[in-house]
């Protein structure tokens, strides 16, 4: 994608992680996705944390990641590779990674400022500290509970800190994108005064890593999968109980495969799957879709997600997906071609377990194909998804978008 002008620009990505490394999440898989896929007429900056520790602090180097070359600004040297969040908010990655930008605002403004960058937040928090150094940015959030739902986080426990830093950014942001309709429709409504800087942009599976492969049933046992934090608001309790039916139902068949570096011993639900249970530890993306290639289902059981990217990546493998149900989520799953939603009902547990059953079933007899779980996904392609973020920067930057 060149500049029909020949004339570029730039832009500068923030996470208190570091792209290259171990830490799994939406945030990191979408910005290794916006290194791998960013336009060539683009010059890319990543602010955030070295991994490597071979970097030096406050000087920006240029690094390859996956192929594409990127410029790299590290504010610190990380050293704790683990999904833990911090007791406290004085201790949590957001909060440590904001007074690292404001111990660091002389230097962020010269780079930032000096180079002409626009900035792409994914952290509400940091919009006040990149509006003071006169650095024009595009917000977006991936997902944020209602004060009254489960979040591990410590920010997500203090609803009013989120409600406070949401309208800053909101104020602030040229636009800001959320990654489901209801999320965005919710913003208008919040926001008012804001409404028309309020968009929506859904997340993806990477297609070079993600490709469907035959289903395998080799062992005649039913591979189910998940991967991820295993955060409250994911409901590990429920997603165990529902294994633990499942198994119950298919006479000991079932088999369940965890992709992350959470804890299920934490939930006690977990201890009567846990014979039944492979922990995979934390893998990469490429990891992941190996992986993928000997499981049949993946399932889903958070009270509130933006648009869970395991969905997406497991759908674009070609492997069926049954959760329960969130509305951003009918738009692919369908129900008897690409897996099944589950009506938030008493029985859900057992209705969940029944319908992992009857996809297998389907999958096994041809009644569900990997090109019938793969159409479902298809109008979501990370090109056409991000060329939307993409223009929003070239307007920025005084080009045409």
């Amino acid at each position: 994608m060149a500049s029909a002008t020949g004339k570029r620009y730039r832009v500068a990505l923030f996470n208190s992680g570091d792209p290259r490394g171990a830490k799994v999440g939406g945030i990191e898989t979408y910005i290794r996705d916006y290194i791998y896929y960013h336009p060539e007429d683009m010059d890319l900056l990543f602010v955030g944390a070295d991994e490597t520790g071979e970097l030096p602090l406050g000087q920006v180097s240029e690094v390859e990641f996956r192929g594409r070359k990127f410029k790299f600004l590290p504010l610190l040297h990380l050293n704790d590779l683990s999904n833990a969040y911090g007791e406290g908010i004085a201790k949590s990655d957001t909060f440590r990674f904001a007074k690292l930008l404001i111990e660091n605002r002389k230097l962020l403004k010269s780079v930032l400022r000096g180079g002409g960058y626009s900035a792409e937040l994914r952290r509400v928090e940091y919009a006040p500290i990149l509006w003071s150094m006169g650095v024009p940015f595009v917000q977006m959030v991936h997902v944020w509970g209602g004060k009254d739902q489960q979040m591990s986080s410590s920010l997500g426990k203090h609803w009013y800190i989120r409600d406070a830093t949401e309208f800053v950014a909101a104020t602030l942001t040229k636009k800001f994108y959320s990654v489901n309709s209801d999320m965005t429709a919710r913003y208008k409504k919040k926001y008012f005064p804001f409404a028309r800087k309020f968009d929506t942009l859904t997340t993806w599976a990477n297609t070079t890593i993600f490709k469907a492969t035959p289903l395998r049933f080799d062992d005649d046992l039913i591979h189910v999968m998940f991967a991820g934090r295993l955060d409250r608001f994911k409901r590990p309790d429920l997603m165990f109980k529902v294994i633990e039916a499942l198994s119950e139902k298919s006479g000991g068949k079932a088999r369940f495969h965890y992709i992350g570096d959470g804890d299920p011993e934490e939930t006690p639900e977990f201890a009567p799957i846990r014979d039944i249970t492979i922990r995979h530890g934390r893998k990469n993306s490429i990891e992941i879709a190996e992986l993928l290639q000997g499981f049949h289902l993946g399932i889903l059981t958070s009270d509130f997600e933006g648009m869970p990217r395991v969905v997406m990546e497991t759908l674009t493998a070609g492997r069926a997906v049954v959760a329960l149900h969130l509305p951003q989520l009918e738009q692919v799953i369908l129900d008897g071609k690409s897996g099944f939603l589950i009506p938030r009902t008493e029985n859900h547990i057992d209705l969940q377990a029944a319908k992992l059953l009857e996809a297998y079933e389907m999958m096994r007899d041809g009644r569900m194909t990997v090109e019938s779980i793969t159409a479902a996904v298809k109008p979501f392609s990370p090109q056409a998804l991000l060329g939307k973020i993409w223009a929003d920067h070239r307007r920025i930057a005084g080009l045409p978008a």
